[in-house]
């Protein structure tokens, strides 16, 4: 283990793409953008593979092994890249109920944090000697985050459902203060506009937010305490999203999911994409574009091929290898700069 403090995060806000990818829903056609893709300069070789029993819903890597959580078990497994053994390290249910808006692990301390906005609480569970606590968040509104890379505070979305606000904020728990890093374009739609997911970089102690229907990334910067933005080449705008419904709002049909799943190194967002350029075959779920996180810029794309029939569904980067899901398998691809 690291001396430094890791945070593993094991986002699950982006389970509504995972499962529309899953069950092979198509909603609106895949959106046609301008600008043409470059497959040159990057390679993809295909190492390994590792079959787990069910789809999963999460994927992280650290210190090798690899974390993964199942939500149809409701299991969190720990697989060792090194010995290619499989272990159930919890079975969340012991500790709660309800939908997961996020899990995060600190590899120092070993405690995990599981986030839960309906709750409005995040479960503590320290494995060495089964405690169990929890911290109340529902001073600070939470809707989905992950714990911060250098400090105990986390990075959050917050949605205001008074007024339908919803924002980035980095916020403390214990003494229940935050700090409102961005607000995003304001929408009566529950916070539906500004859905997405989270994704981090512990070499570069960056943190991303990842819209789900627009091309604004927004990066934090927790050393300097910064916002950036990576503007992918969709460049699709901010937009309202969602429709009224009897009891709040929906997503409207209309509504087009763009990004998909997302992981990152210190100098690269890879970030898979539901968007065609023209000229070319490229289903849903079979694009990954690479950003340079140090220029914001478009570089490079991957494509890959459907794995037994199933599309790309999460992505994460550990060293020189890009792990790929196709619903309950993965495949380690070697990447080669040329």
């Amino acid at each position: 283990m690291k001396k430094n403090i890791l945070i593993l995060s094991l986002i699950l806000v982006g389970a509504v793409g995972f499962i529309l990818i899953l069950m092979g829903h198509s909603g609106p056609g895949p959106l046609m953008i301008d600008q043409p893709r470059r497959y040159n300069g990057v390679q993809a070789i295909a190492e390994d593979s590792i079959r787990f029993p069910s789809p999963l819903n999460t994927m992280e890597i650290e210190d090798g092994f690899l974390y993964s959580y199942v939500d149809k078990q409701k299991v969190l497994f720990r697989y060792n890249l090194a010995s290619r053994q499989t272990d159930t390290l919890l079975y969340i249910p012991t500790l709660f109920s309800g939908v997961l808006n996020g899990i995060a692990i600190d590899p120092v301390t070993t405690t995990f944090y599981f986030l839960n906005s309906r709750a409005g609480k995040i479960y503590l569970y320290h494995p060495q000697n089964a405690g169990k606590d929890s911290i109340n968040t529902r001073a600070i509104h939470l809707s989905g985050g992950e714990k911060c890379l250098k400090s105990m505070d986390f990075f959050i979305r917050s949605v205001d459902y008074s007024n339908s606000l919803a924002t980035l904020k980095r916020a403390d728990y214990i003494r229940h203060i935050d700090t409102t890093l961005y607000t995003f374009p304001h929408y009566s739609d529950g916070g539906i506009s500004s859905d997405g997911f989270f994704r981090k970089d512990r070499s570069s102690k960056k943190q991303f937010y990842i819209p789900y229907y627009n091309a604004e990334i927004i990066a934090y910067d927790e050393a300097n305490n910064k916002i950036s933005k990576i503007i992918t080449i969709d460049k699709t705008a901010p937009y309202n999203a969602a429709i009224p419904i009897e009891q709040g709002y929906d997503l409207s049909g209309k509504a087009k999911m763009i990004n998909i799943a997302a992981a990152t190194d210190s100098t690269h967002l890879y970030l898979l994409s539901h968007t065609s350029s023209p000229g070319k075959d490229e289903p849903a779920g079979t694009v990954i574009d690479i950003y340079s996180t140090l220029s914001g810029k478009y570089e490079n794309s991957l494509q890959l091929p459907y794995f037994e029939g199933y599309p790309v569904t999460l992505l994460e980067k550990y060293g020189d290898r890009l792990y790929v899901a196709f619903r309950n398998n993965i495949i380690s691809y070697k990447i080669n700069y040329q």
